[in-house]
């Protein structure tokens, strides 16, 4: 990837170990990267001030060895297959550049032109119930046709944002807390699907590694990026809230799928809604708000009058034992598992553990 003289000096700066802030203050003070590269030495006392006298050596030495220490920066990107967008790049996101904190350098691997399409994030708690799960699979999915689905890289709600997502368009676009080099492993195999078809990007540099802070950036950067926020599950406390709360902030509309009174598991997504979060069942309570219109096909998988019955039962109890099923019913248990097991199967029910099931 060629790079302008401008961008160059951009992933100079972002490569050092210095404050943002006193980044931007000396990008604001000179008006450009090339024109701070020019008078780096002016800004000797702040930079040693800020990051300390072996910083301020570091940078200034890079400056003066015939272009090595950049080629070095490069080559460590080209063998990762990462590349460094700009915020003086044309495909920096036009939603981050009205905020005067963000980062000046996103690194990327993936298909690139998915940073102008338009991004919608979904995220939930790792603790999401397997029926949240699937659900938000299937909005994901549909969702997908028009938005290039947003999401983090853990597992739970992330991951089911990623997989609904590379069953529908497979444009995922998937935000590190840290840096290329702090990719999670228990992940591993569906980043790497990501990467194929969608695109993996992060605010900091390969050797960065993930802090106690950094999630509170990466859900910023969510919030930023996408048009809005689904959050398909929460408890009280979680980085998924987070995010709705800053793109509520932004004056993003938010939504969230709805729970029963008294599930932990749920309790944060109730909470949103009491806020004036948009109580969300499916693709089409989304994507009726931008005025886009998706069909959500409910009726497009054939079921047998058994079949019809059990699902009923599970979507007026939310989740239920198979013995309940049985009295709702009135359907024998041996029975009922045949039935189940091709709900399932449709993916019309989830199994929870316990003999317990519910409707997707």
């Amino acid at each position: 990837m060629d790079y302008s003289a401008e961008e160059r000096a951009l992933v100079w700066l972002d490569s050092f170990p210095l404050d943002a802030g006193e980044k931007r203050r000396m990008l604001r003070e000179t008006g450009s990267a090339v024109r701070l590269v020019r008078s780096f030495a002016d800004f000797r006392e702040e930079t040693i001030k800020s990051a300390g006298e072996c910083v301020y050596n570091s940078m200034l030495a890079s400056l003066s060895d015939g272009g090595e220490y950049f080629r070095g920066l490069l080559s460590v990107l080209d063998g990762e297959k990462v590349a460094a967008v700009t915020r003086a790049s044309a495909l920096y996101p036009e939603a981050l550049k009205k905020f005067a904190d963000s980062p000046p350098v996103l690194y990327a691997r993936g298909n690139l032109s998915l940073l102008r399409e338009r991004l919608f994030a979904v995220v939930g708690s790792r603790r999401t119930p397997p029926a949240a799960l699937k659900a938000g699979e299937r909005v994901a999915e549909k969702l997908s046709a028009a938005f290039c689905i947003l999401t983090g890289t853990a597992d739970g709600g992330d991951s089911a944002a990623i997989c609904g997502a590379l069953n529908g368009s497979g444009r995922a676009v998937c935000v590190l807390a840290g840096g290329f080099g702090s990719l999670p492993r228990t992940n591993a195999g569906l980043l790497d699907r990501v990467t194929e078809r969608g695109l993996l990007l992060s605010a900091h540099t390969f050797d960065v590694p993930v802090r106690p802070f950094s999630y509170a950036e990466r859900n910023k950067l969510l919030a930023r990026l996408g048009e809005g926020v689904l959050v398909i599950g929460a408890g009280e406390k979680s980085g998924a809230l987070q995010t709705a709360e800053f793109a509520l902030r932004e004056g993003k509309p938010v939504f969230a799928f709805p729970y029963f009174p008294g599930t932990q598991s749920g309790a944060g997504c109730n909470a949103l809604i009491k806020k004036g979060a948009h109580l969300t069942e499916n693709s089409v309570d989304i994507s009726g708000h931008f005025g886009i219109n998706l069909s959500e096909g409910r009726n497009a998988v054939p079921l047998t009058e058994q079949e019809s019955a059990v699902l009923e039962a599970l979507r007026g109890l939310g989740e239920a034992h198979v013995s309940e099923l049985s009295e709702r019913t009135g359907i024998p248990v041996f029975r009922l598992w045949n039935a189940l097991s091709s709900l399932e199967a449709k993916g019309l029910a989830v199994r929870l553990g316990g003999n317990r099931f519910a409707a997707v």
